[in-house]
Order: C-alpha cells, then sequence, then structure tokens
C-alpha cells in the first residue's frame, strides 16, 4: 500500500499504518510506518479475510476503511488530505448576529414600562 498527499501525489514518510485483520484463523492487528517512498507492505493476510486499515500521518485527516481481501495481492493508495477547518454553530451564529449578544444567552428587552403612578 501507498500514502500519499492527496494535493500533489507526492509519497509521505513515516505515517503509522494500522492493519485490523479479522477471519477464519482470528484477529489480529500491524502496526508499521511508511518508508521514504510512502510504502508499507504486509503479506500475511489470508485470501477472505477482512482487514481494516488506519492510516495516521502528522498534518493530515486520520483515514480508516475496510477492505475484503479477495486475492494474493492488493495494492491500496491512501490519499490523504490536510485538516479542513470545523464547522461551528456558535461562530456562525455570532457572526450572523446584529444585537452582539452570545447565542443562549438572555435577551433584554428594549420596550419601557410606564411607571405606576
Amino acid at each position: 500500500m501507498a500514502v500519499v498527499k492527496d494535493a500533489n501525489g507526492k509519497p509521505i514518510e513515516n505515517a503509522a499504518v494500522v492493519f485490523h485483520l479479522s477471519g477464519e484463523e482470528g484477529k489480529g492487528n500491524m502496526e508499521m510506518k511508511t518508508n521514504e517512498e510512502g510504502k508499507a507492505v504486509i503479506d500475511v493476510i489470508p485470501i477472505g479475510d477482512t482487514m481494516r486499515l488506519q492510516v495516521v500521518a502528522n498534518g493530515f485527516q486520520t483515514f480508516g476503511e475496510d477492505y475484503k481481501i479477495d486475492s494474493d495481492s492488493k495494492d491500496i493508495t491512501v490519499r490523504l488530505k490536510r485538516p479542513q477547518q470545523q464547522y461551528s454553530t456558535y461562530a456562525h451564529a455570532a457572526s450572523g448576529s446584529t444585537s452582539g449578544s452570545q447565542p443562549g444567552a438572555p435577551q433584554q428587552s428594549t420596550t419601557q414600562t410606564p411607571p405606576k403612578q
């Protein structure tokens, strides 16, 4: 398998690759790092097993996907993306607010009640 940058296809070195294996022969995990070419190779997965692949690299979004091993060789290329800005309903509400109040804060009334006589 190869791990590359989504933006330009260049290899990512030292990405953590975790193989979670499950099948008739049991379950197991194997972790390794990608080499300078962005590659990690595992050759102990029996045909018919299911493999959950996780890839973690500093500065990139975490990747995870399940694969059914149906042949004696499977080439997988994982394209990692840079983290995206997270959406916040609080930031959105505060920027669209004209009163300057915080979401969930009590609203103040602007109407005056006449004094009691």
